[in-house]
């Protein structure tokens, strides 16, 4: 009985690292249109401009046949405001 006791305590202390990893795991970042599954806009703005220029959407298919849905003001880039604006605007009407 003192030994499953012990056995127990054991396991949930070695336990406590990994509850604690998830705990720390920082929320998803709302602004990375979900169709882009991995890509993240940390990942695809390679220079670090804060911007996603033709180029650097290339590595991502979906960014790069959605690019023109993403770049709102029509400069060849993609930041990360006119992504928020993109997943939250409403869907176009069709029959427009």
């Amino acid at each position: 009985m003192k030994a499953s006791r012990l056995l127990i305590a054991g396991a949930a202390v070695a336990l406590l690292p990994i509850t604690g990893a998830f705990a720390q795991s920082p929320a998803p970042d709302q602004s990375t249109p979900p169709s882009q599954k991995g890509a993240t806009f940390e990942s695809l703005d390679t220079d670090s401009d804060g911007r996603i220029s033709k180029t650097e959407a290339a590595a991502d298919k979906n960014v790069s046949e959605q690019f023109a849905h993403y770049d709102q003001n029509g400069n060849g880039y993609i930041e990360r405001e006119e992504v928020g604006a993109a997943n939250n605007a409403p869907p176009a009407d069709p029959r427009k």
